[in-house]
């Protein structure tokens, strides 16, 4: 098996990346013993992985890796040794390479608490429908930061899979799911709707086409998107085998046409929602940094303010000597109702609970960002206190250093490859800003439009 950068044949964008490791097949490697071939795969990826100063993407669909080599290869990266690469590595395509049971409880404890990689592609691979596999590759997601999971045609995944999987799936950060061509049926349309109608689904796209759901379980889908989903902005349930119960042809054709035209909208309108609050989130905070932020803003204990009321802001802010900074008097002298209208009007499309996380953030002084030159490691490049991991109530830990909790930062010499009249079209970096931003947004829980009354309910 050879490695290498690009292809003569298939040139992909990342051809030049000299962080991409790529392979291509040896026809050689198919007239061994597949466990021959696994460790021989495994041990070439190993290799050139080890001359490389940093791989960013592992590109190795089809390698002949089987369990043997995916656990090899797995292990080597939790190693010391391997840790580099794994500090580094954003994207995984293990696409065809035979990956069962075993393969997929390596690939989990791979992703368990995984804080870097945001792509993963598992597909064609046979994996497991065991149910305590599935849980822990399930539990393993919901810790990681994975923002793309591609499981397209895994035949054997099935109705078992989904039954398994989506109830338990609950990571904030998972953007874009996969499932097409798994042999699921209509009989997990229920499972489905669930979850797309659940808080715990944050899904930008979701692809089920060239399944067995029907059509009358994909309209199924389309209504409840319409009516009680806020975050999907590209669904597919094309190529669906439909029944022949559902009418004629022409039938069939004028029924999906109008599914069609419904889901289109309703995607619109929460793409178009997500942009608005996305975008007055941001305006918030700049807003909040300047009226909020104090040198006395930690309470006697060290916490930052709950903001239950903007009123806890009053008393903090009479508190403040007049020699740090003056504070902003003449709104905080105003009704607590009013001070929160003013909020309101800043981020009209935010709810209430958005709004004071928002403001909770930019009030707290441990969320600013650090002044001091970053850690050239990818692992140690920037950090945030200790409290956003666990929540805004928590104290500060002064004497751990924690990164940016999902952020990924390219190492020095890459960052600053271009000129510096260039790197504002730097697109290595332009990801980085991008992915700090989004990080930001869902943990103030602004990467989605709610509704007050759906905010309203789960606090009841």
């Amino acid at each position: 098996m050879h490695f290498r950068l690009s292809s003569p044949k298939i040139r992909h964008s990342y051809d030049n990346d000299p962080a991409t490791v790529r392979s291509v097949n040896h026809q050689r490697l198919k007239s061994v013993s597949a466990r021959l071939a696994s460790t021989i795969a495994a041990r070439n990826i190993i290799s050139v992985i080890q001359r490389r100063e940093i791989v960013h993407r592992l590109d190795i669909a089809d390698s002949s890796l089987g369990d043997e080599g995916c656990v090899q290869l797995l292990n080597f990266l939790e190693s010391p040794a391997g840790r580099r690469c794994k500090n580094s590595l954003t994207e995984l395509y293990l696409t065809k390479n035979g990956i069962g049971a075993k393969g997929l409880l390596a690939v989990s404890k791979f992703i368990k608490d995984n804080d870097v990689l945001r792509e993963l592609c598992l597909s064609g691979n046979p994996l497991s429908t065991n149910a305590d596999i599935i849980a822990q590759f399930t539990t393993a997601l919901n810790s990681s930061r994975l923002c793309t999971l591609q499981l397209i045609h895994n035949g054997t995944l099935s109705d078992t899979f989904i039954r398994a999987f989506l109830p338990s799936l609950s990571t904030r950060y998972l953007r874009q799911l996969d499932l097409s061509a798994i042999n699921i049926t209509r009989a997990v349309v229920p499972t489905i709707i669930e979850y797309v109608t659940s808080p715990r689904c944050r899904l930008d796209r979701l692809q089920c086409n060239a399944n067995s759901l029907t059509l009358p379980g994909a309209r199924e889908i389309i209504s409840t998107i319409e009516c009680e989903n806020y975050s999907l902005f590209k669904v597919n349930l094309d190529d669906l085998h439909i029944d022949e119960h559902d009418g004629d042809g022409e039938e069939r054709t004028l029924a999906w046409q109008e599914g069609w035209r419904i889901l289109n909208n309703a995607t619109q309108r929460n793409l178009m929602s997500k942009m608005r609050v996305k975008k007055q989130a941001i305006a918030l905070l700049l807003c909040s940094r300047a009226l909020f932020l104090r040198a006395g803003m930690l309470d006697m204990h060290g916490g930052a303010p709950t903001f239950a009321s903007v009123s806890t802001l009053n008393r903090i802010s009479a508190s403040i000597k007049s020699n740090i900074i003056s504070a902003p008097s003449m709104f905080f002298k105003l009704p607590d109702e009013i001070q929160h209208e003013i909020i309101a009007l800043l981020a009209p499309d935010l709810s209430h609970r958005q709004r004071m996380q928002v403001v909770a953030f930019a009030a707290d002084m441990r969320t600013l960002p650090q002044l001091d030159k970053p850690d050239p490691e990818p692992a140690n490049t920037a950090h945030l206190p200790a409290f956003m991991r666990a929540g805004l109530g928590r104290k500060a830990d002064s004497t751990t250093n924690i990164p940016y909790e999902g952020s990924w930062k390219p190492p020095v010499w890459w960052e600053c490859a271009c000129p510096e009249e260039d790197r504002r079209y730097c697109r290595t970096l332009r990801r980085w800003e991008r992915e700090r931003r989004d990080v930001w947004l869902t943990q103030v829980g602004c990467d989605v439009w709610e509704p007050e009354f759906a905010v309203r309910d789960a606090n009841l």
